[in-house]
């Protein structure tokens, strides 16, 4: 397999994988510079690397410049100078200059919404508008409807025994891409129970809950011999605190902190305090 399929085919199995990855590609090359334009690298958060720009100083750099574009989320384009001169930013003596395109790769976002009740249809709305791909998971055959949900990729049922407090098995399995919502109408905990051991774990569980309801939750977890930090990736009440009342106020507030969290943004107003509303 030449060089440009196997790092692209590397690109799609950890994108599959839900790996957020970065592609360096030398956009421009001039003088004598190690590599041609076109010349791709990939670049995974860890320092992993497959492919190469050229090597030596340069391709240190770009391995550098890459983890933290993967660590913004950004990507960026870079120029990289082969000077003869006592230049501290040079990557080499050999003459020229590069320009590498350093492109993070995002893979495809997977909402799973559980629980099949009121918020979660004007959720499943929004989250097509933002282009998410959007499972449903209900154990009330009334509720698990395709036609309910018609943007839905799948729309599943789950087993569960009130009386006993039993859950089958998700019918969905998350990755580092699923962002999870758990509005059931009373197997909360034990979806939650299932989800924290999903590996890897999924990049944001929101817990449609009180603050009284959601600290119970957590302590019964907690009494399960989850890990602390485990438990406290749970964000419950869930959302952005905008006020929200109705069900559609309550899914755009959801979808608002997952796209914060989607984004590695802050959340925070971007007007200027100082200035006028």
């Amino acid at each position: 397999m030449r060089e440009f399929e196997r790092v692209m085919q590397a690109a799609l199995d950890s994108l599959a994988r839900g790996e957020r990855v970065a592609l360096a590609t030398v956009v421009s090359a001039r003088g004598s510079a190690p590599r041609h334009a076109g010349a791709r690298m990939l670049v995974w958060k860890d320092g992993r690397i497959l492919g190469t720009v050229g090597g030596a100083t340069l391709e240190l750099r770009v391995i550098e410049h890459a983890r933290e574009a993967l660590a913004q989320r950004r990507s960026r384009l870079e120029r990289y100078v082969f000077s003869t001169q006592d230049d501290p930013e040079s990557v080499g003596l050999c003459g020229g200059a590069v320009e590498v395109f350093i492109e993070v790769l995002e893979p495809e976002a997977t909402l799973y919404i559980l629980g099949a009740g009121h918020v979660a249809r004007p959720l499943a709305k929004m989250a097509d508008l933002l282009g998410m791909r959007l499972m449903v998971v209900d154990d009330r055959e009334d509720y698990a409807q395709p036609n309910h949900f018609p943007t839905a990729a799948r729309v599943e049922r789950v087993e569960y025994d009130e009386a006993t407090g039993s859950l089958a098995p998700l019918p969905v399995t998350g990755d580092g891409a699923s962002y999870v919502v758990v509005a059931t109408w009373g197997w909360d905990e034990p979806a939650l129970d299932q989800i924290l051991r999903w590996d890897p774990p999924p990049a944001y569980i929101g817990l449609v809950a009180s603050k009284t309801k959601a600290r119970v939750i957590r302590e019964r977890l907690l009494e399960r011999e989850f890990p602390q930090e485990a438990v406290a990736t749970i964000r419950a009440p869930v959302g952005l605190d905008l006020g929200a009342e109705t069900p559609e106020e309550i899914a755009l507030a959801i979808l608002a902190e997952v796209l914060m969290i989607r984004k590695g943004a802050s959340g925070v107003p971007l007007h200027d305090p100082g200035s006028a509303a």
